[in-house]
């Protein structure tokens, strides 16, 4: 009897031993790239169950009137600098997800509570039945002010996620990838972002690491985000990822943002706003250094450019008018939207920096995406590693360090052949110099497509720059027209690369 008492307290411990250290595992970056290897080998089920109707089609101001307990906030009993509050699932986002906690004890699953949240009087009738999970979170820190916390980070929706720094506001957004994207002829596909696990910080921590896992009809992925919020905020972005199948073109690190009319549209639809927009250009650095800037503008049907090179060493959607007066909108507040640059780490050779622009009639949908497309498409089961650090920020003095475009206007929009341009150019080069020296202005249209003519530069002493003007006029009709434009000083590139497309 001994004998056999004493082999079951050994078995029982035994357990207890195994039991324990199961529950001290911890996930990491290469535990999820195995879990997405495994599901790229499989068949592609959609795993979320359906919501109820009256989840479903919640309008987006009925579904802001589902609010958080604020009590209910991860890590706020702990006094953690980093905090989470999760979003119900409902309206658009439609998708419910798995969220763990992972700490030194191990790794623990957010379970869905609808008393975390508060339901307006007015949401009478709502169902619950298979609401398990939650649609997504949001990351808060102390980012202005050391006794009040901050949004600094979302995630909501497929795979977008957003960031700000010190005092801006949410605008434009990021995307995990996409799959054909521009004019392929197919749908774009959207991967989602299904598990994720938050990182417990330390008490005084002032990054936030998190992973997650992305499936989509053609792809699975690990991704690992690294959060440093402040005046810039930093996210640092990795992945791998396994294709289920040939796919025409990918879009890798995609910004998303909205432009309805800015200063270079002669039409405000109406609205009392001289401009609506959540970012007003495409800035990118080639491979050889050159930087470009592409102003936003009012299109009537879809427009794609593409800017092949041999690795970009960055691009990002720029808000760079900051003037208030410029947009009268007390509650967007589009000049304290943020600029997001994509900084390449790994990854990013052969292939193309894309701008996709969508026609719009007003200012909810956002209608814009930039991506890098690599020249050749990824095998299916071959993993693809990409890594690199998204910037959202204010400003930055080197982006780019030489003078840029600081207002693009266009004249005689109304007329079928002619367009009248004029480009204000300040910064870098431009900023010294010297009394009595005169920059010299270099436009052309690749392949003569325009004619041009008037061209002159002018000091303009209200704006603190240097305008450019001259006449375009078309030789070819009903095509899209190329326009270019720099400053030189001494013969040398003293601004960014100013392009344009004049449509017919």
């Amino acid at each position: 009897m001994k004998i056999h008492l004493v082999f079951g307290l050994i078995t029982v411990l035994l357990l207890v031993i195994v039991i324990s250290s199961r529950q001290r595992e911890t996930v990491g970056f290469d535990e999820v790239a195995a879990a997405a290897l495994k599901m790229a080998q499989e068949d592609y089920l959609t795993a979320s169950p359906a919501l109820p109707r009256s989840l479903r089609e919640l309008t987006a101001d009925q579904y802001k009137l589902i609010r958080w307990n604020d009590e209910k906030t991860l890590w706020r009993k702990e006094g953690l600098p980093f905090q989470v509050r999760f979003f119900h699932p409902g309206h658009i986002y439609d998708r419910q997800i798995d969220i763990y906690e992972v700490n030194k004890q191990g790794t623990q699953k957010k379970t869905y509570s609808r008393q975390a949240f508060e339901f307006d009087p007015r949401l009478e009738g709502l169902k619950f039945f298979n609401v398990i999970g939650y649609a997504g979170f949001r990351l808060m820190y102390p980012i202005n002010r050391p006794e009040q916390l901050d949004e600094v980070l979302r995630f909501l929706g497929g795979s977008d996620f957003q960031a700000i720094a010190k005092g801006l506001v949410l605008g434009a957004r990021s995307r995990a990838l996409v799959i054909d994207p521009g004019d392929t002829g197919k749908p774009a596909e959207e991967p989602v972002f299904t598990s994720f696990w938050l990182r417990r910080p330390d008490t005084f921590s002032s990054q936030f690491t998190l992973l997650a896992l992305l499936e989509s009809r053609s792809v699975t992925g690990a991704y690992s985000f690294e959060v440093e919020p402040g005046e810039e905020t930093k996210v640092r972005v990795r992945a791998r990822l396994y294709f289920r199948r040939k796919v025409d073109q990918v879009g890798f690190a995609p910004l998303i943002s909205m432009f309805w009319f800015g200063e270079n549209t002669s039409n405000t639809f109406g609205d009392f706003r001289p401009e609506v927009h959540k970012s007003d250009g495409l800035l990118f650095q080639t491979d050889s250094g050159e930087w470009v800037w592409r102003p936003l503008s009012w299109i009537a049907s879809p427009q794609v450019n593409v800017f092949a090179n041999a690795g970009p060493k960055g691009y990002g959607l720029m808000q760079r008018d900051r003037d208030f007066s410029h947009y009268q909108d007390l509650n967007s507040l589009f000049h304290q939207m943020p600029s997001v640059w994509v900084q390449p780490v790994k990854g990013f050779n052969q292939g193309a920096v894309s701008l996709i622009q969508q026609p719009t009639n007003n200012d909810q949908a956002d209608n814009v995406m930039a991506c890098w497309s690599p020249k050749t498409s990824p095998r299916p089961l071959e993993p693809v590693e990409i890594e690199y650090v998204l910037r959202w920020m204010t400003y930055s003095p080197e982006l780019p360090p030489v003078g840029r475009c600081v207002s693009t206007r266009v004249d005689l929009q109304d007329e079928a052949n002619r367009r009248e341009i004029f480009l204000d150019f300040a910064g870098g080069p431009l900023d010294k110099v010297k009394q009595g020296e005169m920059p010299t202005p270099e436009v052309l249209s690749p392949n003569g497509a325009a004619t041009i003519s008037n061209v002159k530069i002018e000091r303009n002493e209200f704006g603190k720059s240097w305008r450019v003007s001259f006449l375009a006029e078309r030789n070819e009709e009903k095509k899209p027209i190329e326009l270019r434009c720099r400053v030189l000083v001494n013969g040398a590139p003293a601004s960014e690369t100013w392009t344009y497309t004049w449509n017919p």
